[in-house]
């Protein structure tokens, strides 16, 4: 047999491992597919099927009554002349700037409280996070009657040490309305951003600390230049999940004050709702909520480019 012979042979047998290998792989990829298939088609049946069914709707005009009628893009021009569509952005821009700046300082708070070696840090920790586990419903119906003006917990404080005038209609007066919602929200969701914060803190090098208390850096010092600088990645995410929270918020103004009064706690998902449901403007309802999806993609859009930035970051130092 010849050299050249003597080196096909030996290709050949190194190749058959690595083709054995390769379509072992491929057979464990395949039953891979097959264990994330029930969570795709639920994915697609109950999101992507509905959102592109919400795209067809928002070019009708339909009472959810009589025939539809095919209008195109006259529902997404509409809202230029729609007097009560910027009100309500703004009222969740509102709501986005109170909530997130409240939950975040918060749970970043709480979190570098229970981070600490307390005694019974669990049972806070547990007690802390028990509103994240309460339905919408229940959170907005209790607040509903501790913000009552005439026999509400709140109030009732208030006058029993005296402070009269501030016993106020938290829920009837406009002045108040929308951030008496942004408290609820942000008691209802703290807890959640708490336990990232948590997980973040606890991923922290202690060595970094020791070595900061070497050089003689004070707490503030250890703060600023240590756990900031390593919450990057998490307060990213706490933010972002936050804002979209924001953006998507329905059941607290609708559970608590059905937008009022006078449309002073009106957002885009419970307007979109009303148009749809209460004015029988499906069609428009529809188009009102892309423009929830358009902003909410935005977000998603920037905190996916501030993660990939961090990360670049990160690999650089």
């Amino acid at each position: 047999m010849s050299t050249i012979d003597n080196l096909m042979v030996v290709e050949n047998a190194e190749a058959r491992p690595t083709a054995l290998k390769t379509k072992n792989a491929t057979h464990r990829h395949r039953h891979l597919y097959l264990w994330i298939l029930p969570a795709l088609l639920v994915y697609v049946a109950f999101k992507l099927v509905p959102m592109i069914g919400g795209l067809g709707l928002s070019m009708l005009r339909w009472d959810g009554i009589k025939d539809a009628i095919f209008v195109g893009f006259q529902n997404f021009q509409r809202m230029a002349d729609d007097d009560k569509l910027l009100p309500a952005l703004l009222h969740n821009v509102q709501y986005a700037l109170g909530t997130v700046t409240g939950k975040i300082s918060l749970a970043l708070f709480l979190a570098i409280l229970l981070n600490q070696a307390l005694r019974g840090r669990t049972f806070y920790r547990t007690m802390l996070f028990l509103p994240v586990i309460m339905s919408f419903a229940v959170v907005s119906i209790l607040w509903t009657w501790m913000y009552n003006d005439q026999f509400g917990l709140i109030n009732s404080l208030l006058r029993g040490v005296g402070l009269n005038a501030l016993a106020v209609q938290w829920l009837g007066d406009p002045r108040y309305a929308l951030l008496a919602l942004m408290f609820v929200d942000i008691w209802k969701w703290y807890g959640f951003h708490m336990v990232i914060f948590l997980a973040g803190l606890q991923s922290i090098p202690q060595e970094y600390y020791e070595a900061a208390r070497v050089d003689g850096a004070t707490r503030w010092q250890q703060f600023a230049h240590i756990t900031l600088p390593q919450l990057r990645p998490v307060m990213i995410v706490n933010i972002t999940l936050a804002l979209l929270g924001a953006f998507n918020v329905f059941e607290i103004p609708y559970i608590m004050t059905q937008g009022g009064p006078v449309n002073a706690t009106n957002v885009l998902s419970l307007y979109s709702y009303s148009q749809a449901f209460q004015s029988g403007r499906i069609g428009y309802g529809a188009a009102l909520s892309y423009v929830i999806l358009l902003i909410v993609g935005v977000i998603a859009i920037v905190q996916l480019r501030l993660t990939a930035a961090n990360e670049t970051l990160n690999k650089e130092g």
